[in-house]
């Protein structure tokens, strides 16, 4: 048995099925030993609408890669077929595509056809991955990620530049406190996918405590009030490999605000250049000068909500202010795990609530959970903010378009 080369990457193209329109995106996540592969792969409709995750395995003999999807990983409540994969190792003009067909009990047979995503950071992205300005994918989300085997979660933030490269923030709500991580990404315009993966940790407040390098495939979604990337990651230990040293999996959403143009005034002196301010966030920044970022944007059915604040996370003094359109709502507050809430009406189609931190606790910065209950549902989101920068939710009422 001969091994012709290493597959380890990810690889991404589409999957046809006998008797089907059109195909489904896939991507393939591979790891190698020896002859051996085993990885995670993900095949998803082309509009977004379902996705499935599955562990695999095989082996590589000559040119032709075996594999098998041995468990479907994702979703519990829907059974995709689990494939037989026969693929022919395939270099022209030195371009590594993998070709070839696959079958499946109970199903009919299809094909696939895949080309490898590995990009160095500061190189130009494969012929087959676009990654257009035009499609808004620069710039910072913000949300939350989770893991499997911990009961707590995590703030995340990502930031993408247009030469593929960035940063991404996470803060634990328990132990570790917070990293930033240099990150590399590419964008599949096609299918609607961004490819990122964590290269290196650049700050720590923790140095003992060892962070994930995470990867993963995530769904971009444009709303009109939001763009959001969603989807699973994978990763390993700091210091360690993908082989001895594999975190538990997690999921990851973040977002990025759009501004109705009516939203907003002239630019501000204090972020950067390219952003605009609120206008119900102007006279906040004026006080306390401080950056606004907003995270979130929340939908709600009544004019009248119920706004909730906790410490959901280690309990480290936190001491913060919340502010309603620039009108202070909660004062003074140090959080805890009882959630201190409040009763307010939203004046204006467009509201802002704002964290403003008057202490970082004994774990920088400020992180706790705000939520907005309109009596129809409660919406949870988690904010972080520091005495330089607080974080912030647009509230909207929901209309139907």
């Amino acid at each position: 048995m001969a091994v012709a080369q290493s597959l380890t990457g990810t690889w991404a193209g589409e999957v046809t099925q006998t008797g089907k329109a059109g195909s489904f995106q896939y991507t393939l996540i591979l790891e190698q030993d020896g002859a051996k592969v085993f990885g995670t792969a993900t095949s998803s409709n082309t509009d977004g609408t379902g996705a499935a995750k599955f562990e695999v395995g095989g082996k590589l003999d000559g040119q032709q890669l075996v594999l098998q999807e041995v468990l479907q990983l994702e979703p519990e409540n829907a059974r995709w077929c689990l494939k037989h994969i026969r693929l022919q190792v395939i270099e022209k003009q030195g371009v590594t595509t993998l070709e070839g067909d696959w079958e499946a009990q109970g199903c009919k047979p299809g094909t696939m056809s895949l080309a490898v995503r590995q990009l160095a950071v500061g190189s130009s992205a494969p012929q087959s991955v676009i990654r257009d300005p035009r499609s808004a994918i620069e710039g910072r989300y913000s949300g939350h990620l989770s893991q499997s085997d911990r009961d707590y979660g995590f703030y995340f933030e990502m930031k993408f530049e247009a030469d593929g490269t960035g940063t991404s923030q996470i803060t634990s709500d328990g132990e570790g406190g917070n990293a930033t991580h240099r990150l590399r990404w590419t964008f599949d315009e096609a299918a609607q996918r961004l490819y990122f993966e964590e290269t290196e940790i650049l700050e720590e407040t923790v140095p003992s405590w060892r962070w994930c390098m995470k990867s993963g495939s995530l769904f971009f979604k444009k709303e009109t009030n939001r763009l959001s990337l969603t989807g699973d990651w994978t990763g390993y230990i700091e210091g360690t490999d993908p082989k001895v040293g594999a975190c538990a999996p997690g999921k990851l959403y973040v977002e990025q605000p759009v501004f109705a143009e009516l939203d907003l005034t002239e630019k501000t002196k204090l972020g950067a250049p390219k952003q605009h301010t609120p206008v119900e966030v102007r006279s906040y920044q004026n006080k306390t000068q401080r950056i606004v970022d907003v995270d979130r944007v929340l939908e709600v059915k009544n004019k009248t909500v119920r706004i909730r604040v906790w410490d959901n996370g280690t309990i480290d003094g936190d001491v913060l202010s919340l502010f309603l359109n620039g009108e202070l709502i909660v004062k003074n507050h140090r959080a805890t795990r009882r959630k201190h809430e409040t009763i307010v009406k939203l004046d204006k189609p467009t509201n802002f609530i704002i964290l403003h931190a008057l202490n970082v606790g004994s774990i920088s910065p400020n992180t706790v959970a705000v939520s907005v209950d309109d009596g129809f549902q409660e919406q949870v989101v988690i904010l972080s903010s520091n005495l330089d920068r607080s974080g912030a939710i647009m509230i909207k009422e929901f209309t139907v378009k």
